[in-house]
């Protein structure tokens, strides 16, 4: 992996080693990271939420990337979890509606499964559908929120699932109050209401 990225409620932090010139950098502070200033630099408040704070890029240039990563988040609770960008047979995708936002259906990992099930289990318990065929990873999400009163990093697995199915049943009981079908005449308006974690993972794969 050539980067982490890290997603709070206003901004983002990108770990990465990549060039720097191959980087969009527009409007974004730039912190370098090596072995010389390792232990000097303020990690925590890289992911500190503060409205209008600017999107960071953390370049590493001689250390491993976990070892930065796990630095950044060592006083977060650390989640699992998974879902599915699912297409039917129309090309449509799959989104949910909770909490005022438009989502992939995704959840927490048990203890007793692997990733690839907790995927197909959590798409299917909340859309309620039984036919899913999981596909390839389509990537990694992270991001940080605050609950029960503690601080959490999410990291969340999502993979491509296809359905023959068109019938969907929302999971009420965790508070989703729609699931549907979405079309790409439709897409733009569905993606603007995207958590920005999601936006990044549906850029990536080329979906808007």
């Amino acid at each position: 992996m050539q980067k982490y990225k890290i997603f709070t409620k206003y901004h983002s932090v990108c770990i990465t080693n990549q060039p720097i010139e191959i980087l969009n950098v527009e409007g974004k502070d730039i912190i370098k990271c090596n072995r010389e200033n390792f232990n000097t630099l303020p990690f925590y408040e890289f992911l500190k939420e503060v409205p209008s704070k600017k999107d960071i890029i953390l370049h590493v240039s001689d250390l491993d990337l976990s070892r930065v990563f796990i630095e950044c988040i060592k006083r977060y609770v650390f989640v699992q979890a998974a879902g599915g960008l699912v297409r039917n047979p129309k090309d449509e995708l799959l989104f949910i509606y909770r909490n005022k936002r438009w989502d992939l259906p995704k959840g927490h990992k048990e203890n007793y499964e692997n990733i690839e099930q907790t995927a197909t289990r959590e798409v299917e318990e909340e859309c309620g559908l039984k036919d899913l065929v999981l596909g390839e990873k389509i990537g990694i999400t992270y991001h940080t929120y605050y609950l029960n009163g503690r601080s959490e990093i999410k990291e969340t697995h999502w993979y491509y699932m296809r359905t023959e199915s068109f019938d969907l049943t929302p999971q009420k009981e965790e508070g989703i109050e729609k699931a549907v079908w979405i079309g790409e005449d439709e897409i733009d308006n569905v993606i603007e209401n995207c958590y920005l974690s999601l936006q990044d993972i549906l850029k990536e794969n080329k979906l808007f």
